[in-house]
């Protein structure tokens, strides 16, 4: 690896770290800089703003959740459904592995004036999951567990849904403060969306998963105490 990808890859990582701790608005260019021991001109050799690296993030998130794809869709075993079935979960913002990360990405594209962090994030994945999920539609079809003419327009569709599946999901994350009601409207969502896919497909009712109710719990209960955490931090503060 090249000395200047290092050091990107560095800063990456230091960014990263300090706005899970810290919060994407009160961490500034100059505090990554001050815990790296590095200059500005070396910042803004890689990157323009602060808002440039978090892109930068979303993008490597992307691809190693496209890498994490290819390898589910290489060794899974069983149908094609449980392939994209696996897919599906594990690359999605949800599955990431990180709630730090979904806390992260909640706080800062999930807000009013968040459309173009969105925008970019599903752009990240669409690019880099087309081929994996048009692989996966392909042996459906050949095994005659999917019903499909266009496999490269319904791979984008499928995509898609579920981009947008995702994008409601942490939007009641962001605005919802009561358990109860946030977890009764993401079942609701998540049946109608399976439901749809399914439909897409021409598979068997039921046969669409992409996350289970009892994990959309935990990471609502971790969501919620990660909120009133900061809002008590923030009063003392005051």
């Amino acid at each position: 690896m090249k000395k200047g990808d290092a050091r990107r890859g560095e800063l990456l990582a230091t960014a990263e770290r300090l706005f899970y701790t810290n919060g994407y608005e009160k961490t500034s260019v100059q505090d990554i800089l001050t815990e790296m021991n590095f200059s500005k001109g070396g910042f803004y050799h890689h990157f323009d703003s602060k808002l440039s690296v978090l892109e930068a993030i979303c993008e490597q998130r992307a691809k190693e959740s496209c890498d994490q794809a290819e390898k589910i869709a290489s060794t899974v075993g069983g149908t094609a459904v449980d392939k994209l079935n696996a897919v599906f979960h594990d690359s999605a913002l949800l599955s990431s592995g990180n709630a730090g990360f979904v806390a992260l990405m909640i706080q800062v594209a999930y807000r009013e004036d968040g459309a173009l962090m969105r925008e970019k994030m599903k752009q990240c994945q669409l690019t880099y999951m087309q081929p994996v999920v048009e692989r996966i539609l392909a042996e459906g079809v050949e095994t005659r567990e999917f019903f499909l003419s266009d496999i490269a327009s319904s791979a984008q569709m499928l995509l898609r849904m579920h981009l947008v599946f995702t994008d409601e999901i942490a939007f009641l994350l962001a605005q919802e403060d009561s358990e109860e009601k946030l977890m009764d409207a993401a079942i609701r969502k998540l049946n109608v969306y399976r439901t749809a896919m399914e439909r897409i497909l021409v598979a068997p009712f039921g046969s669409m998963v992409l996350f289970e109710a009892k994990e959309l719990q935990a990471l609502a209960q971790s969501m919620l105490r990660d909120r009133i955490r900061r809002r008590a931090d923030a009063m003392l503060e005051k």
